[in-house]
């Protein structure tokens, strides 16, 4: 299953770049993710022990991943931005996927284009993830609009 959205933040790409590479601020702004806390790591690459939690109607699941990040790239004139974490658990097991990538474009001095993708690998929670994540998505652009200008 993949997930995709696109976002118009009212704030600049500096500012909207620094907060999606800090999957510690997520739970500040998006729904779905309910923590997420630094985690100790033999990588040389930041990770995050993070709780993800969906709900549809009456019943709730909550899962508990460890996320990387893989990639962070800014162009060279610093305004757009490719951040990419992944699932990788430490315990030697065969996990299913997840992997969320945001794509932040710079627009004028006071709007930013993001592009989210979340892809899960796995067959639980399916078929409502879908649509459980389409409303996480919404309710996330105003959130975090609204939380990177709090942090400027």
């Amino acid at each position: 299953m993949k997930q995709h959205a696109f976002l118009q933040v009212a704030a600049p790409a500096v500012a909207v770049g620094e907060v999606l590479a800090d999957l510690g601020t997520y739970p500040h702004w998006n729904d779905l993710v309910q923590a997420a806390v630094p985690a100790d790591s033999s990588e040389a690459i930041a990770a995050w022990t993070t709780t993800l939690r969906a709900q549809v109607g009456p019943l709730a699941r909550s899962k508990q991943l460890r996320f990387v990040k893989t990639v962070d790239e800014t162009d060279s004139e610093g305004g757009d931005r490719r951040i990419r974490f992944e699932r990788r658990e430490l315990d030697g097991r065969e996990h299913a996927e997840w992997v969320m990538e945001a794509t932040v474009q710079a627009g004028d001095s006071h709007s930013t284009d993001v592009t989210l993708d979340l892809t899960y690998s796995g067959g639980l929670w399916m078929p409502a993830l879908g649509n459980v994540l389409g409303g996480a998505m919404e309710r996330a652009t105003a959130r975090l609009s609204t939380y990177v200008n709090a942090q400027s």
